[in-house]
């Protein structure tokens, strides 16, 4: 009874899952250019900030390129599982006839998640590395001419 309940909501497939893994994207790169922007823009009046506003200023959505960083793999690792999971079950509908195939479709379909969830977590991960380290060269630049 549980499985049944628990394999129909498994063989809605992977498109929803791509999506997510889309708007993940979509935000990601979003976040991403805001935040040069903001650098950009601290840059010019960093005489102007104390090293507590800077600190806020600059790591304000940092929060989001780690969180998707972290996890748009896994979410992509759930795709691939929920395709795979949809290949088998299509497999043991259809019967032996089509059974290569309706495996292999799904398969290839299941590891575009994989891909997908990858396509979003190492740019994340990337600028998050980036602008965690760029802080740390602002910080030190203020404290030096703080002395």
């Amino acid at each position: 009874m549980l499985i049944e309940k628990l394999l129909g909501v498994a063989i809605i497939g992977v498109e929803p899952v791509l999506w997510v893994l889309i708007a993940m994207s979509v935000i990601s790169f979003g976040v991403i250019v805001e935040r040069v922007l903001a650098f950009i823009h601290v840059k010019n009046s960093l005489k102007n900030l104390n090293q507590a506003e800077l600190r806020v200023l600059l790591e304000k959505r940092l929060g989001i390129l780690a969180t998707f960083g972290n996890n748009a793999p896994f979410i992509g690792l759930f795709g691939t599982v929920l395709g795979i999971i949809n290949a088998f079950h299509s497999l043991s509908k259809e019967g032996s006839e089509f059974g290569v195939n309706a495996v292999m479709g799904g398969i290839s379909e299941a590891l575009v998640a994989t891909a997908v969830g990858l396509f979003v977590a190492i740019p994340s991960v990337i600028a998050y590395n980036y602008f965690v380290r760029k802080i740390k060269m602002m910080l030190l630049e203020m404290e030096a001419n703080e002395r």
